[in-house]
């Protein structure tokens, strides 16, 4: 067990090499029953003395660098809820759209289109473990890499140097960690680039400029190796910006700039 959580955290190592995040890669892992959680691992419930939400947990492990243990006790979104299975269907699609209508759709029917397209467990599912990649105590399902799109674009030519082709998405504007970025991907074996929502930057902490791109585990070789060989044929992080050229001005600029310029411009 120890060798095989020493390999993702080599890829995790890997992955931060390449692509210098301002926080941890992400391992989650699903699991069916409370006791295939680590020991120690911190739970909102018993050791925070709340209920959150899932985005809330990503933030705290991608930055404090904890192993976050999630059930059913420890959630309070009720949108994270209804696509985990954790609450009733009917219970939760009425809330869902009671709580929609007005804000994310401008009536009932407009709000019911959303059910069409969404991923969801049907209870299997007892939690899941977040822990920073490259100290991960858990083999991960899905890896999830936040940062600038500079850096979700690498891993997006990282994959397709493999696979070709190009990389499909969709978005909600909303439940984009927790449900595009963990259910979607398990359930399609599919990397997704996730535009976060509403909830991932009130609640969960992400910032303005932060998207993410999220790998599941039969994807994660291919995507590593595509970055090695990417980065060896000049696709870099940060992205390397052409300066091999003489700077211009406007003419009226130019005037301007050489008599304040105090030696800066080299007159000719």
């Amino acid at each position: 067990m120890n060798d095989q959580l020493e390999t993702y955290r080599e890829i995790g190592k890997k992955i931060e090499e390449y692509l210098r995040p301002a926080t941890f890669p992400l391992a989650i892992k699903l699991v069916r029953e409370e006791a295939e959680m680590p020991l120690k691992s911190k739970r909102p419930d018993a050791d925070l003395g709340l209920q959150n939400f899932i985005c809330q947990n990503f933030r705290m492990a991608r930055t404090y660098g904890w192993t976050i243990a999630v059930t059913e006790k420890d959630c309070s979104c009720r949108l994270a809820r209804a696509v985990y299975g954790w609450d009733t269907e009917e219970e939760s699609a009425r809330w869902s759209h009671e709580f929609s209508v007005g804000l994310y759709a401008k009536d009932l029917k407009t709000s019911k289109k959303l059910d069409e397209h969404l991923y969801r467990f049907d209870g299997e599912y007892a939690g899941l473990v977040i822990s920073p990649l490259t100290r991960t105590r858990v083999v991960p399902d899905v890896v999830q890499i936040y940062g600038f799109p500079a850096q979700a674009m690498r891993l997006i030519q990282s994959y397709l140097y493999q696979e070709g082709g190009v990389l499909e998405f969709t978005s909600a504007g909303k439940i984009g960690s927790c449900h595009e970025g963990v259910i979607k991907t398990f359930q399609t074996d599919l990397p997704q680039f996730v535009v976060l929502g509403n909830g991932d930057r009130v609640w969960g902490g992400a910032e303005d400029h932060e998207v993410m791109v999220s790998i599941p585990r039969g994807k994660l070789e291919t995507t590593l190796r595509g970055l090695e060989a990417t980065h060896r044929a000049g696709l870099r992080y940060p992205i390397p910006k052409y300066m091999n050229f003489n700077p211009g001005f406007q003419k009226a600029f130019e005037l301007l700039a050489r008599r304040r310029a105090g030696g800066t411009l080299v007159k000719e």
